[in-house]
């Protein structure tokens, strides 16, 4: 998600913001979301709000981010702050892109780079994602690599996504053995930076390319892992789609296993 940063709260704000940072962090998510709810009150800017707004949509808590997303939008649209708009659209089209939407996702990004001077290594990750969501595989490819080239000194967050996202195109397209490796990377830091949703994706991921080798016991594996880790997270959505994946390969793998000849 993507933050504002033409305008900076004060005082009070500003800590408050800070502390519902830190308690996210910690997984005291009830006492965050208290922190934001008290800044949006108090704050004249939109900042909290896409904040608040930016926080939910990692929790997959899709429809009240969407709200404080919205609620930003109309405070920003009479002073016509770029950045603030910017970064509204960013994260919208990154929920539209979790939640399926792939022309909503792709026509919000594209709003959130004509409010950019330049196209920067956030950018080309969304544009990559939407690439993918869009089946435009090589398309998709090279913008992830190319973001992976231009943050190589930057963001370590967006290194990882990129790296990741570089991992499951390359693996689906010509080198599953490569994703592999890549996807295998990118989950290992996520690992120790205890992102939970992350490595569940980076999981999910990986069981796509497994399959590529038939190994139907490492597919398996990973997504009960992935399980694990979006309930850890929490990333609701994504746990129940997991929990969909596993009982069809559950079944897939019983189906594989009988042997008519024991009755």
């Amino acid at each position: 998600m993507l933050m504002p940063e033409s305008k900076s709260p004060d005082g009070q704000v500003a800590r408050m913001l800070l502390r519902a940072e830190r308690l996210g962090r910690l997984g005291r998510w009830s006492a965050a979301d208290d922190c934001y709810a008290r800044a949006v009150v108090l704050d004249q800017s939109p900042t909290s709000r896409i904040t608040f707004g930016g926080s939910l949509a990692t929790r997959e808590r899709y429809h009240e981010a969407i709200c404080h997303l919205t609620s930003a939008l109309d405070m920003v649209s009479p002073s016509g702050d770029r950045e603030a708009l910017a970064a509204i659209f960013h994260n919208l089209a990154a929920i539209y892109r979790d939640l399926g939407d792939a022309d909503l996702a792709r026509r919000f990004q594209q709003r959130a780079i004509q409010q950019m001077e330049e196209c920067g290594p956030t950018e080309l990750l969304g544009l990559a994602s939407d690439a993918w969501l869009s089946r435009r595989t090589e398309l998709a490819k090279c913008l992830s690599a190319a973001c992976s080239e231009l943050e190589q000194e930057g963001d370590e967050d967006l290194i990882l996504q990129a790296q990741a996202t570089l991992g499951i195109v390359t693996g689906m397209t010509d080198n599953p053995r490569e994703g592999v490796r890549l996807l295998t990377d990118a989950c290992r830091q996520h690992r120790a930076a205890r992102q939970h949703r992350l490595i569940g994706i980076d999981l999910m991921n990986l069981a796509i390319l497994v399959s590529n080798f038939a190994w139907y016991r490492a597919e398996i594996h990973f997504v009960r892992q992935a399980i694990r880790h979006f309930e850890l997270a929490p990333a609701p959505v994504s746990a129940v789609r997991a929990r969909q994946i596993l009982s069809n390969l559950e079944r897939a793998q019983s189906l594989r296993e009988f042997d008519p000849s024991v009755n």
